[in-house]
């Protein structure tokens, strides 16, 4: 592993203006704006974006000592992401579910269009939070896609009304294939139970907590597009920082146990970020192509997740700044018709930003 602390000159840059990008590489505003990051080096995840927006009272509380609510600050950090997501061709929707509205229906993602949309939703939060309700107007709208959704669900765990929403949004998953992406605001362990159910109906669902959300763009970014294995990114911004080149960790069949060079590449990240405040690490996780999607899914979640325990318990580094994905098979850096092509693709590939 290398370190470089460094602010990169335009003479050095074009010295070294073709870097290999592995899949974790931290993607800026200024990459995308400055077309760093090509559209074809971008690999799409997801064929259907939804966004499901509380917009009842309790997002009208204001978030900790910022002096906004809870809305305005996830409707202006939204606008910000929009400004710098890429194109890809996936379809996008955008809906209030406190009560139903449609804000953008379900079409191609389009920047401007989203734009505007996000101008319409309430500045103000009110009213009773209908979950079930919401969860129960999502189900047309899967029912008339095709391929990989995810749904961004935007929630505090209250809901009225006598039906759970984790058994509704189990249905959805199992019917139509449906991942969630449960950002949560809930604020007692009985809402944070509830919060949980939803984000636990599947492999690829999951929790974000308010905060981190907020924090991390890759908690958008990641359930969307990555950089293929293969791109080489030609950096022409005198504003980019090198802060640490890692070596991907790998893993042997069907474990998830860390070797001794894996903890010495995560105790090599973890004084990074000891000594680099403002930083934190993504972590994503592969696996080869054998056997089912749902379980390669849980193996290469179960890898990450031995990483960030190994981060937290041995090394004291704080959760909020470890950025987990987990995508199982996708984007191999070498082919899985080969032994080792499939070592190759068992692996961890983490990434420092923040810098």
């Amino acid at each position: 592993m290398k370190t470089h602390n460094m602010l990169k000159t335009l003479v050095a840059l074009i010295a070294f203006a073709a870097m290999p990008a592995v899949a974790a590489e931290i993607i800026t505003a200024e990459d995308i704006k400055q077309q760093v990051i090509k559209i074809d080096q971008l690999v799409r995840l997801t064929d259907n974006a939804i966004f499901m927006f509380d917009t009842s009272s309790s997002m009208d509380e204001k978030y900790k000592d910022t002096g906004k609510s809870r809305l305005e600050l996830v409707v202006s950090e939204l606008k910000k992401r929009n400004e710098y997501m890429p194109e890809l061709g996936y379809n996008f929707g955008l809906y209030i579910y406190t009560p139903w509205k449609p804000i953008y229906e379900m079409k191609t993602y389009d920047t401007a269009g989203v734009a505007a949309a996000l101008d319409m939703l309430p500045k103000a939060g009110s009213g009773p939070t209908r979950l079930a309700r919401g969860l129960d107007k999502l189900e047309p709208i899967l029912q008339g896609l095709s391929g990989r959704t995810v749904v961004f669900l935007f929630t505090d765990g209250q809901y009225t009304g006598k039906r759970r929403p984790s058994n509704i949004a189990r249905r959805l998953a199992m019917e139509h294939g449906a991942c969630f992406y449960v950002i949560s605001t809930a604020s007692d362990e009985t809402n944070r139970t509830i919060v949980e159910r939803v984000a636990g109906i599947n492999e690829c669902s999951r929790v974000i907590p308010f905060e981190y959300f907020l924090a991390r763009p890759e908690y958008t970014t990641g359930a969307l597009f990555e950089v293929k294995a293969s791109a080489m990114v030609v950096t022409t911004t005198d504003t980019r920082i090198v802060g640490l080149e890692i070596d991907p960790v790998h893993f042997g069949f069907d474990s998830t146990e860390l070797d001794d060079a894996s903890r010495s590449e995560l105790d090599d990240v973890a004084d990074f970020l000891g000594k680099n405040a403002g930083s934190y690490v993504v972590i994503n996780g592969y696996t080869d192509n054998s056997g089912p999607e749902e379980y390669n899914l849980h193996l290469s979640r179960r890898r990450t997740e031995s990483a960030a325990a190994y981060l937290t318990d041995s090394r004291s580094i704080d959760r909020n700044r470890i950025v987990l994905y987990w995508y199982g098979p996708l984007n191999p850096v070498a082919s899985n018709d080969t032994r080792e092509g499939r070592k190759q693709n068992r692996r961890l590939e983490m990434a420092v930003g923040g810098l």
